[in-house]
């Protein structure tokens, strides 16, 4: 991750060890997701457990970087004094 943004160079990392609460962001959203695709599996037909079982192994592992980053965002703009600005954009 860059050390200050490239637009507007805002620091990025305000302290050592700001994003260990990210995974609390990050638990949050895998929790979502995986309740969202388990109640569409659910809907779809309730497949066997081993269905289940695959499909939210592979979703996770396939959402982790996207889960990553933006866990990482979410956490910046909620704790880290950072907003939003069109008028940078």
């Amino acid at each position: 991750m860059c050390e200050r943004c490239e637009h507007c160079g805002i620091r990025l990392e305000p302290e050592p060890g700001f994003y260990q609460g990210a995974m609390y962001v990050s638990y949050g959203f895998t929790v979502v997701s995986l309740g969202i695709i388990s109640a569409i599996l659910y809907l779809i037909g309730n497949p066997p457990e081993w269905v289940y079982i695959s499909t939210i192994i592979s979703v996770t592992v396939l959402l982790a970087p996207l889960n990553y980053r933006y866990s990482r965002i979410m956490y910046l703009y909620l704790f880290g004094g950072i907003r939003f600005s069109s008028r940078a954009a």
